[in-house]
């Protein structure tokens, strides 16, 4: 059996996989997996405002979130198995959803009882990025596309949740903590909420509905 890798400072692997790596590797490898989709938004979404102006880049944010959300979502939980529909299992997959990277988004978790919880953020690398561009852009990421794509991620787990906001910026004061607070509530009365047609058409993708093999354990076998 060879040893664990902490990095991949020695010699090109031709056979290489994720097995081969530590923990701590791991967590390291995940954390900049986990940076990919902020920096893929990053590179697409000022070319769609340059070309096309805000309200297009606005619209293009809410359908790409709402479209991938709900699907990696459901794959996530799949994964790890996280069973269950309360507000613990909608926190557990926000936990390891990738639009939170750890310690890019700092959130932080209550949950109350099974319909209801809260959670907040210490500090937002996305505001970071906007708040220089003032408070439109603020306004148009933390209201305007928040509202749709986060009512979205919560519903995959459970169609009866909603997610509002206790406060949320433009923050005031200016350097107000947490930047942002949010209920989760869950509402057993409530119309179950029908799926976007973005993530319908999303559910047909490859990406959608590849499936890994098993994940092999330290020697070769399953």
């Amino acid at each position: 059996m060879s040893e664990e890798m902490d990095d991949y400072s020695g010699p090109f692997k031709p056979d290489l996989r994720l097995e081969d790596f530590s923990k701590e590797a791991l967590v390291t490898l995940c954390r900049e997996f986990m940076m990919v989709a902020h920096l893929l938004d990053r590179s697409i979404m000022p070319a769609i405002l340059q070309r096309f102006g805000a309200q297009a880049m606005e619209d293009l944010a809410i359908e790409e979130w709402r479209g991938a959300s709900p699907v990696y979502t459901q794959r996530i939980r799949k994964a790890m198995k996280i069973e269950g529909d309360d507000v613990a299992a909608i926190f557990k997959s926000l936990q390891i959803d990738p639009g939170f990277p750890h310690q890019y988004m700092d959130v932080k978790y209550e949950v109350v009882d099974a319909k209801k919880g809260y959670f907040w953020l210490d500090y937002c690398g996305a505001l970071a990025d906007v708040e220089p561009w003032g408070e439109a852009r603020v306004v148009s990421m933390c209201h305007h596309i928040e509202d749709p794509t986060f009512d979205a991620t919560m519903q995959a787990v459970n169609p009866k949740a909603k997610c509002r906001p206790v406060h949320r910026p433009p923050r005031d004061p200016k350097d107000r903590k947490p930047v942002c607070h949010w209920e989760v509530t869950i509402d057993d009365d409530a119309v179950p909420a029908e799926e976007a047609p973005i993530t319908k058409i999303t559910r047909l993708s490859t990406a959608a509905t590849f499936e890994f093999g098993p994940v092999e354990k330290r020697g070769g076998s399953k």
